[in-house]
């Protein structure tokens, strides 16, 4: 008996000290992966860009869960402790097949439950502007139809935001006009919040606020990500408790120089991509 409570307790560490696995289409989950960073400094993350296949948002729903498929099990093969899924469309068309392949080995986080879980009881009209993968999917309306059958829902694709943030766009007169095009449309008129359904579109915060006023609601989709994720891990005992700085490796399945100034751009800091095809 004491053997056996010997090897758990070996195999419990071992496994809070395993890194958490996030993965994207491309760099855009790094905005998710800097508020984990910020919120649990302690924890090692291992994320996967997969640049090769982007963007997610105009690919099938078939293509984007073999994708998926595809990246957890590097994930698995590399220790991950759990899964977060930094990309919307992924939540939106992969997460149940996720859950079924892994889900009772290691927790698998999705960005739209706990952003949809995280909208203010006080709001009437709600908007979400995402790919057209994640507006497609129906799924943000369903479960919020599901939690807030009183609340009115406005879903718009916005497909032009994704390309112009990456090519580093997001504080020109160009990403103005996108945005005033978009959020000026009738579906836009009367919401009171407004969820920016794409990892990519924190970095227009400030933008859509301007166009949007102070009195509609922007909900902070990282921040809320990286609290779901800590309390996840920490109803599962798997929380790092060290006080040493935790490390974080970057691959992508495609590598260039833009990828890797983007990305420095999303996570605020410095970072190292390394390419690994994982696709061979």
């Amino acid at each position: 008996m004491h053997h056996f409570l010997v090897q758990l307790a070996i195999r419990y560490l071992s496994q809070v000290k395993q890194p958490i696995g996030i993965f994207d289409s491309g760099v855009g989950g790094l905005t998710v992966t800097r508020a984990i960073r910020q919120l649990l400094p302690n924890e090692d993350l291992l994320y996967f860009g997969d640049t090769a296949h982007l963007p997610y948002g105009e690919k099938s729903p078939e293509a984007i869960r073999s994708y998926s498929r595809g990246i957890v099990q590097f994930l698995l093969e590399h220790k991950a402790k759990a899964i977060v899924i930094a990309c919307n469309s992924a939540s939106s068309v992969a997460t149940d097949m996720l859950i079924e392949m892994v889900g009772d080995r290691i927790p698998i986080i999705n960005v739209i439950d706990p952003i949809v879980q995280s909208i203010p009881l006080e709001s009437k009209h709600v908007g979400i502007i995402g790919t057209r993968a994640t507006i497609s999917s129906g799924v943000y309306q369903e479960k919020i139809a599901d939690q807030f059958p009183q609340k009115s829902i406005s879903a718009l694709a916005t497909p032009l935001l994704v390309p112009i943030i990456e090519e580093g766009l997001e504080e020109t007169v160009i990403s103005e006009n996108a945005a005033v095009h978009y959020l000026s449309l009738p579906e836009m008129k009367e919401i009171d919040t407004l969820i920016p359904g794409c990892t990519h579109y924190p970095l227009l915060t400030k933008l859509f606020s301007q166009i949007l006023g102070e009195d509609v609601a922007i909900l902070n989709t990282p921040q809320i990500v990286a609290l779901n994720t800590q309390q996840r891990l920490g109803d599962l005992n798997l929380l790092e408790k060290g006080t040493k700085p935790g490390i974080a490796k970057f691959y992508v399945s495609d590598y260039t120089p833009t990828f890797e100034r983007i990305a420095k751009h999303f996570f605020g800091a410095d970072i190292s991509l390394s390419e690994l095809d994982i696709w061979k």
